[in-house]
């Protein structure tokens, strides 16, 4: 449930609620207005739990899509390793039966060396990189888990406050804020995760 779509049942259920009569109007007016504040107050924590929760699910598949490419990359340049291995033994396999032995041994060690300078290293990058990207993702994972919790406790919070003032309960409103505070608890671990 978004903040605006929160706002708008608590006005609803604010409206059912508020018909009365009599010495019954003043308390069930200021628990109304409380409930009211208090809902204002949950759906501002809401919006920016809405928020942060979109933007770790887009780190999320950011860093997923970055891992992929990386590996792409990865797997490429093992590709070329494994071609400049093979060419460098068919380098030495010529060089036992041809006169041409010394050009041969030395298009070999090139080939050795090109897998020891550039592409071992360019390996070792690759790899690096997906890791990172993969450690970034599970972090992400976690910090959206946080903040979906934040949200479903903070859509309770303000559903508990609009039930409080149909049943005219100031413990439910009690409750409706405790609820909200583990919401907006579970909000800052997830920012500060």
């Amino acid at each position: 449930m978004e903040a605006h779509e929160a706002l708008r049942r608590h006005e609803e259920i604010t409206e059912a609620g508020g018909h009365g009569h009599g010495d019954d109007e003043a308390p069930r007016n200021g628990l109304a207005q409380h409930a009211a504040v208090t809902v204002a107050i949950i759906a501002a924590f809401l919006a920016v739990a809405t928020f942060m929760a979109s933007e770790a699910t887009k780190a999320v598949i950011t860093k997923e899509t970055q891992a992929a490419e990386t590996s792409a990359r990865l797997q490429a340049n093992e590709t070329k390793t494994t071609i400049a291995d093979s060419n460098a033994q068919l380098f030495r396999t010529i060089a036992a039966d041809s006169s041409k032995q010394a050009e041969a041994i030395a298009q070999a060690e090139a080939l050795d060396a090109q897998i020891v300078k550039e592409l071992g290293p360019i390996d070792r990058e690759l790899n690096a990189e997906i890791k990172a990207d993969y450690d970034a993702q599970d972090h992400a994972e976690e910090q959206a888990l946080f903040f979906e919790l934040s949200e479903v406790a903070l859509q309770i919070g303000i559903v508990l406050a609009g039930v409080a003032i149909l049943a005219r309960r100031r413990w439910l409103l009690s409750g409706s804020g405790l609820v909200a505070t583990a919401g907006v608890a579970l909000l800052a671990v997830g920012a500060l995760y």
